[in-house]
């Protein structure tokens, strides 16, 4: 099966997929050598938008959170978990902020983009103070090591800065924006409160 076409199909033109390749998808993500797959990636997607997220479903699917995972497809299982199904528990939330907090391993950049913009979209949706703790602290370190001119953490703290003014914007009604550079990115840090969650405290 090509996944990516089906993926664009249903993006693009509204396409169903059929029994057939329901089964056929299914059997692909429960093989063994599925997490060590690129193609996984849109095959997750595929999966999560067409699936509702009961208990096999979902464990299927975190399932491509384990350390062995190609990144791609990892990414693809956090934006599926929490961006498509929108999984807010207080155990979804923990598994969030531990996929966050190994932001720093290099091999997990694609899953650390992914789940940077899925803590700040469930950040607002469940006004969740806990999140917008860590991604506060997030910001903060990540601002660090680009003054310690970590590469690594460049393209992530230009993606927070990012994901938190245009989630920010959503919420607010406000129109949302793009950019690619870190001159473009610091306005967002020093005005960094504005974009997390007023404390409670």
């Amino acid at each position: 099966m090509d996944f990516s076409d089906i993926y664009q199909r249903m993006k693009f033109k509204a396409y169903e997929i059929s029994k057939e390749e329901r089964i056929q998808l299914t059997d692909y993500l429960k093989s063994a050598g599925s997490t060590s797959q690129v193609e996984s990636h849109a095959a997750l997607l595929v999966f999560c938008y067409s699936s509702d997220p009961v208990a096999e479903n979902v464990k299927l699917v975190r399932k491509f959170l384990a350390k062995q995972t190609d990144d791609y497809a990892r990414a693809a299982a956090v934006t599926g978990l929490y961006r498509i199904w929108r999984l807010g528990a207080p155990s979804d939330i923990d598994d969030l902020l531990g996929v966050l907090a190994l932001w720093s391993v290099e091999s997990r950049y694609d899953t650390s983009i992914a789940a940077i913009g899925c803590a700040f979209l469930l950040m607002h949706l469940l006004q969740n103070q806990r999140l917008s703790f860590a991604l506060g602290r997030l910001l903060e370190t990540l601002h660090e090591e680009v003054r310690r001119e970590n590469d690594l953490a460049v393209g992530l703290f230009r993606y927070a800065c990012l994901s938190a003014y245009d989630n920010w914007a959503q919420s607010n009604g406000q129109r949302r924006t793009h950019f690619d550079t870190i001159e473009e990115a610091l306005p967002v840090y020093w005005d960094r409160q504005k974009y997390l969650l007023e404390s409670m405290n």
